[in-house]
């Protein structure tokens, strides 16, 4: 029960932060929308931010699941990386866009975001590290040190997150140029 009075918490402020802005949204908008009273809000959630944090927190979660469903694939690992590296950018980028006006904010509470980002991606660059693992072992990566590539594959695909956000990396042909990219240099240095 305390999960889904959370659950339920965390949906109405997201709700309210795409339809009315995170700036224009109060706690009491909040409560109203969720069903809930004040105290039950206040008991959960001591501010607005700390709901924006549970909101980018649930949404970093549901990223982390489709990125363990693709390190869960029977590929080689090389379809795997190229697959994983695209999954993250294009569910980042989903999650920016499903969230609406959420995306001004999210842009303009980037560090709030990176500091919840930060457990996340200790998560990431062990998913990673799977992968570097079983492509050593099927004789398609040589790799010196797993944890230091994992690392340097997982900054270089977050530093592509705010062009692709943006857009600037968007059109189709990009997309193509991008997973062509991403196949010659990340797998290319594997290799």
């Amino acid at each position: 029960m305390k999960d889904h009075t959370r659950q339920t918490l965390i949906e109405a402020a997201r709700t309210l932060f795409i339809t009315k802005g995170y700036d224009d949204t109060t706690m009491i908008d909040i409560a109203v929308q969720a069903g809930k009273g004040r105290r039950t809000l206040y008991y959960y959630f001591g501010s607005k931010k700390a709901l924006l944090r549970a909101v980018a927190e649930t949404e970093l979660e549901r990223i982390i699941v489709v990125l363990e469903a693709v390190v869960e694939k029977d590929t080689p690992a090389s379809e795997k990386m190229v697959e994983f590296i695209m999954s993250r950018l294009n569910n980042v980028r989903h999650s920016i866009f499903r969230n609406g006006s959420l995306r001004a904010d999210f842009i303009r509470y980037m560090r709030t975001i990176d500091s919840i980002r930060s457990k996340c991606e200790k998560r990431e660059i062990a998913l990673i590290e799977r992968i570097l693992l079983q492509g050593v072992h099927e004789g398609q990566f040589h790799v010196e040190n797993i944890h230091y590539m994992a690392q340097l594959i997982h900054y270089s695909t977050k530093g592509l997150e705010n062009p692709y956000i943006r857009g600037e990396i968007a059109g189709e042909n990009d997309m193509q140029m991008l997973q062509r990219t991403a196949r010659k240099v990340i797998l290319g240095a594997l290799r």
